[in-house]
Formats: structure tokens, sequence, C-alpha cells
């Protein structure tokens, strides 16, 4: 690792892969040194406005560059459990895309490969990095809100007229849940946990991915959570969590830097103002580069463990709607 720099590789070219490279430009130590794309024309055009990035066509020539500290995973999720282990098996720390994997025992091999060359390995669920996502954590331990009945959240986007593979193809992991319900089933995840019962149902294209699918989490004490996708409709994407003192209401969107406010049973609102800056992407680069510097395997903020749980419940939504890779 570079003394002045923290060197990310990057797999993928594609809407995301440029939001990351545009939200590190905030850190001063973070910068993007190559590129992987199918094709060299688009690496080098990706590579182009960027000092000192290498476009490659070819993985093993990208993960042989020394001066790559980590590699970002931004490609479709079908794709992301082969690339992670082979960046691991080379040596270089991971931040795969969410959804992390297609299956929770895609899931168990990255992990597995992690620990076995003790190589450090997120999760890129940036929304779980986010400072307004650490203070809304911190109010509901502090019992602002009293114990946590209920949590509502939702992701809506109306993709109809987006002529993107990946989000049609059944093959390539595709469908409203994986694109976009990773974010509430993770949400629901980090504040009630893993649910004991879950209830599920689905629309699904004439492609065979689901257009939309709506879910409900069931907990031991009778906590209920209620969480919806989709690709073909829009939706203010809000979330509540709601407890037996109060409320916390996220503004749209939930799972970007937003703003947020706490309202108590007494009556009392307490509005906290989004003033964050930027995507919020470098969040995850900035605990990874933490988790190398430490030698740490994975993060303290979203564990293995957890993303297994979280794999876990997306396996059983998709069985039960039926939703096959």
């Amino acid at each position: 690792m570079s003394e002045k720099y923290f060197n990310w590789g990057i797999i993928g070219t594609g809407g995301i892969a440029n939001a990351f490279s545009r939200d590190i430009k905030y850190l001063e130590n973070h910068r993007i040194s190559a590129v992987l794309s199918r094709s060299i024309d688009t690496a080098k055009s990706f590579s182009s406005d960027k000092p000192n990035c290498t476009g490659y066509d070819d993985i093993d020539l990208f993960l042989n560059n020394s001066n790559v500290d980590a590699v970002y995973i931004a490609t479709p999720n079908n794709l992301h459990c082969d690339q992670t282990v082979r960046a691991l098996n080379a040596g270089k720390p991971v931040l795969c895309e969410k959804p992390f994997s297609i299956t929770k025992e895609e899931t168990e091999i990255m992990i597995s490969c992690s620990r076995e060359h003790n190589v450090a390995l997120l999760e890129g669920m940036w929304t779980r990095y986010l400072p307004h996502i650490s203070n809304i954590q911190k109010i509901i331990k502090d019992g602002t809100i009293g114990e946590i009945e209920s949590l509502s959240a939702f992701h809506h986007q109306n993709l109809s007229g987006v002529n993107n593979p990946r989000l049609w193809t059944r093959e390539l992991g595709g469908g409203s849940l994986l694109d976009l319900g990773i974010y509430i089933v993770s949400f629901a995840h980090m504040i009630m946990g893993t649910p004991n019962e879950i209830e599920a149902s689905a629309s699904f294209t004439d492609e065979g991915v689901d257009s939309k699918t709506s879910i409900i989490f069931k907990y031991n004490d009778l906590q209920i959570a209620t969480l919806s996708c989709s690709m073909v409709d829009s939706m203010p994407n809000r979330a509540v969590i709601s407890g037996t003192n109060g409320y916390i209401d996220l503004d749209p969107t939930f799972y970007a830097p937003t703003s947020f406010r706490v309202c108590t049973n007494d009556g009392a609102r307490i509005e906290h103002p989004n003033k964050y800056e930027g995507h919020g992407l470098r969040e995850q680069a900035l605990e990874l580069e933490k988790c190398v510097k430490n030698n740490t395997i994975e993060s303290s903020i979203f564990p293995h463990a957890e993303m297994l749980q979280v794999m876990e419940s997306m396996d059983k939504i998709r069985s039960i709607i039926g939703l096959q890779f």
C-alpha cells in the first residue's frame, strides 16, 4: 500500500462503478488505479479521466497489478462470487456490491475464501456505513423510542424504461428482490435482527424475475417488519421504525444520506437534517481501508455472520415466491 494513497481496482464500468469513482474524490487519500471491463476500449474510456489509472480486459493482469490495494466489484449479481474468490485468491481485499451474492451458498464460499487467505471482505451495502444510520442506531440503543415493535420500509423504482439486462434477466440474477429488495431486507435485519417467520408474495415478468415483492418478517416477541420492493412503479422510499415510546421517520430516500425525525409519545419532535455531501459510497471505502490497516477480515459494522443471516432470509423469500436462478 502506498503511504500516500489507498489504491482501488474496480471490476465493472456501469452506473454504480461511476458513482463510486465520483464519491471517493471526496477522500484525499483514495484513488482509482485500475479498472477491468470485458472491453479494453470501455476500460480505457472509464480510466481516461483518472490519473495513473490503467484499463484492463484480462482479470489476471488486473489482479497482478501491485498498485491495487483493494478491489471493488460492481458487476451483475451472477458474477460476484467468482470474481470475489479470484480477487481473494490473489490476496486482494474485496468490497463486493450488494446483493453480495445470489444465494447463501455463494456467500459461504466467499467468506470461507476470505478466512482461508486472511484477506478482508466486505459487502457493499453502503447504507450500513452512513452517518445518519449510525445516529439512528444510537437513538434506538439509548431507548428514546422504547422497545421496537414495528418497522416499515419501501424501495420502489419504476425501471420499466431501463433496458439493462442485469435487471430483467433471470440468468444474471435479475428482479426487484435482489436489486432493490436487498436494501429493505438488510435494513430490517440491522434494526430488528433475524426474523422467526417470513411471509412473501410476488408478481413476475414474462422473463421469470419478480417485478415486485412484498415481505413480512415476524419475530418471537410479536414484532413485525413490513417490506416492499418494485421495479415497475415508484414510491417515496421512506422507512419508519416504531417503538413503544415513539417512532423514527426517515425521509426518502431512507437508504441514502437523508434527513429524519424522532417523534415521541409525549409530543416531542426532534428534526435531524441531512448535511451530508456526496453520494455516500465513500463510507464503505473508508471502512475497508480501516479493516486492511487493522488486519481484520470483516467489518464490526456488518460482520460476516450477519451477511450470512441476510442471505439466508433472501433465500427463504426466493423459495416462498418461487424465484429461481
